[in-house]
């Protein structure tokens, strides 16, 4: 463990695609880390594995943040690429303006950024330190390709300006590309382009008729989308980046190009630490509109599934590793998640059922508590391992439920226990503290409830229930004949 400016920070140890290794994450700054992550192309609804990518970096944000560091944290928007261009002009006539068609782009874009924001709200993602638009930053985009050109490692031609691959010998360190036995390609315009081949990427496009442009030296065009990340994180960050994130799908092309630029640049290594995380799988099949397994998060909701359910399924499996996204899957997940929240409310009720003598099996309340956060914190500074860290998590439930049976826990024991599910909260964000009160309306269908089972009126007393599970609000019947409530 280390000890810094800001106080205890624990160390963690993540897996650097660069070199292959789990390692110790030291920042350039004490107490501070900076933090890129590839963001949404918003030209669409995101879908839930891109969601994946996004609560993996939320999670790396939380466990920093938790840990005593100053998180400086960027989430870019690309709002200028192929699709964009080509989703955003089809409905304009061929003579129109420059203005009209850079408007056109910036009405379309705003639109799914809204939608990107609220998926985030509905997930309880934290907002990003910095949510760059790409298109804001065109005058560092233009810098950087000039300060490449000047280098010998950019060229023009016919108003397209190119990266020189041959130029820059380090090409292909993060996907481990065996330069020898690929093919070389020529250059190319598009932002997505054959893998087996080693082109000279894109830097800034030539205007093309029906698209939107911007002025440089080089005549009107737009950046491609490789540049764009790049001018973004040093325009933010500077020279050097402590963590660079994205989905394993952006390590090549789009991570490769965008070391070769900034490193072709400044000539010196650029990001410390390279973390990807992995695909998600629907049913053991890739994710396509065309098999029928395409799914957003408002497809997941209209199917009742409680977007902290989707969170947690999703956070209780590594990053690292492919996820096969099932709705059995989230069943369990939902049921594992209502057993941490069943257990809050037992910890919160200071007059729970329970205590009913020996136990030969007695632990130490308090010590329990302090191993459970130990083991927690042990394995998440470990790579990020969640499955380890929920581990330890359920295990002290089962070990506290057992006792709290037959010997009832102290204030100050729930008390200890209650800190230890808000810290391990503030990480998965799923069993936050509920409100202990209703509005009128609810209390009285309770009672009203009450009063149907009372009077052997099951139907009516079902009927109230699932009226108020439709309002969000869950009841539970103790064996002890109380009723105990919580939202969903």
């Amino acid at each position: 463990m280390r000890f810094g400016i800001i106080g205890y920070m624990r160390t963690i140890r993540l897996f650097n695609t660069l070199t292959r290794r789990v390692e110790p994450v030291a920042p350039l700054e004490r107490g501070v880390v900076k933090i890129y992550n590839c963001g949404p192309t918003i030209y669409s609804f995101a879908h839930i594995g891109n969601l994946r990518t996004f609560l993996f970096q939320d999670l790396l944000r939380r466990v920093f943040a938790q840990s005593g560091f100053d998180v400086r944290f960027c989430v870019n928007l690309t709002d200028v690429e192929d699709k964009i261009i080509r989703e955003s002009q089809e409905d304009l006539p061929q003579d129109a303006d420059n203005e009209t068609r850079l408007k056109a782009m910036r009405d379309f874009t705003d639109r799914y950024e809204k939608l990107f924001l609220e998926d985030l709200n509905e997930l309880r993602i934290q907002r990003p330190t910095y949510m760059p638009r790409a298109t804001d930053y065109i005058p560092q985009m233009i810098a950087l390709i000039e300060g490449l050109e000047a280098r010998g490692l950019a060229y023009e031609r016919d108003g397209s300006v190119y990266f020189r691959l041959s130029g820059f010998p380090d090409y292909g360190c993060l996907a481990r590309l065996d330069r020898d036995g690929m093919k070389l390609g020529v250059s190319v315009d598009a932002d997505e382009y054959d893998r087996d081949s080693l082109n000279d990427f894109v830097l800034w496009k030539g205007t093309k008729a029906g698209e939107p442009w911007w002025e440089c030296k080089w005549g009107k065009g737009r950046p491609g989308w490789h540049i764009e990340c790049s001018a973004m994180s040093l325009a933010l960050f500077g020279e050097y980046l402590d963590i660079h994130t994205g989905g394993i799908d952006l390590v090549f092309p789009h991570h490769e190009n965008e070391i070769a630029q900034s490193e072709g640049l400044f000539g010196h290594r650029w990001v410390s630490t390279w973390v990807h995380g992995e695909h998600l799988m629907v049913e053991g099949e890739k994710m396509s509109k065309s098999f029928g397994n395409f799914f957003t998060l408002r497809d997941l909701r209209e199917k009742g599934v409680d977007p902290i359910v989707f969170r947690f399924a999703i956070q209780s499996n590594h990053y690292r590793k492919p996820y096969n996204f099932t709705f059995e899957g989230l069943n369990a997940a939902e049921s594992a998640l209502k057993r941490i929240r069943v257990f809050r409310r037992r910890m919160e009720d200071q007059n729970a059922p329970g205590g009913g003598g020996e136990f030969k099996e007695l632990i130490a309340p308090m010590a329990r508590i302090a191993q459970a956060r130990i083991d927690f914190w042990d394995a998440l500074c470990d790579d990020l391992n969640t499955p380890e860290a929920l581990a330890a998590l359920f295990t002290l439930i089962t070990d506290i439920n057992a006792q709290d049976d037959r010997i009832l826990m102290t204030s100050e024991e729930r008390s200890a226990a209650l800190a230890f599910l808000d810290e391990t909260n503030a990480i998965f964000a799923a069993w936050p503290h509920e409100s202990n009160s209703l509005n009128q309306k609810a209390e009285a269908m309770i009672e009203a409830r009450k009063t149907a089972k009372t009077n052997k009126n099951w139907a009516e007393a079902d009927r109230i229930r699932d009226e108020l599970k439709a309002m969000g609000i869950i009841l539970e019947d103790r064996k002890d004949g109380s009723v105990i409530w919580h939202s969903q």
